[in-house]
């Protein structure tokens, strides 16, 4: 040996357009159904980020009718 590496097997082929995972229409729904997972993903994303921003509003304005008064100091109102 003289330091170079043989291959394990023989050459594989190249693959034609016959063989590709994304050939025909199987290829498409797959991708088809990557990206709306994908938009669904980020949808839910943000719907969940505005309703932190909400409750975080919501906390720090009690008297605009976010909350009931629920977390404000026992026996006082919150309106005053």
């Amino acid at each position: 040996m003289k330091g170079r590496h043989t291959p394990a097997g023989p050459p594989r082929p190249k693959p034609d357009s016959t063989t590709r995972d994304d050939a025909g229409r199987g290829g498409l729904l797959k991708k088809v159904a990557l990206w709306t997972g994908l938009a669904l993903c980020i949808a839910f994303i943000a719907w969940v980020a505005w309703g932190f921003l909400q409750f975080d509003h919501d906390i720090d304005n009690p008297r605009e009718g976010g909350f009931s008064g629920w977390q404000c100091d026992a026996g006082r109102d919150c309106g005053s």
